[in-house]
């Protein structure tokens, strides 16, 4: 009696926690252009800082900042395809990035090359349906434990996907 007590207790703790991680990684998601504290994302979370960080890595498998310079980057790859009129600057600022140069290296060790390479290759180049949709931050599911990008259609939709690598970035897969 006392072991399924227990189990139920050690689920719903489990629950609760992917529920104030998740509400970081959209309150990340929305500020992408601010700079982060680790004080302040961890009043987001109600930790303590250093539990935190270390909830934070256990449950997404990446630090609190390799998953913030991450997710800058991947928003900064789809922005580079979906608005090519706006400058390469413009993007790198827009995602948090401190300037062009920082934001150069970073995209360079990511994914191989320049972002205006990454441009002209348009690793999108055949899909039209990615002009309705914003692609977001991944939430850790509460029942699988899987990571699970977060795509929202211009109708305020929120769809479920899984994940597929395309060039070493990171594509979501709809899943109806």
């Amino acid at each position: 009696m006392n072991d399924a007590r227990e189990n139920k207790k050690g689920k719903s703790k489990r629950q609760e926690y992917i529920s104030r991680i998740n509400r970081v990684i959209d309150y990340i998601d929305t500020n992408t252009d601010k700079d982060f504290s680790l004080k302040t994302l961890a009043e987001v979370a109600c930790f303590s800082q250093f539990h935190f960080h270390r909830i934070f890595r256990a449950m997404s498998g990446e630090t609190l900042h390799q998953f913030i310079q991450r997710l800058r980057i991947e928003k900064a790859a789809a922005l580079l395809i979906h608005w090519p009129e706006k400058s390469i600057t413009d993007i790198a600022l827009d995602c948090g990035f401190s300037g062009s140069a920082a934001f150069a290296r970073a995209f360079k060790a990511k994914f191989q090359m320049s972002a205006s390479q990454w441009r002209l290759k348009n690793c999108l180049q055949n899909s039209n349906i990615w002009k309705d949709f914003h692609i977001s931050s991944y939430y850790i599911d509460s029942v699988t434990n899987n990571l699970i990008w977060r795509i929202q259609m211009k109708e305020k939709n929120t769809l479920k996907s899984k994940l597929k690598t395309c060039r070493n970035f990171m594509l979501p897969m709809f899943v109806t």
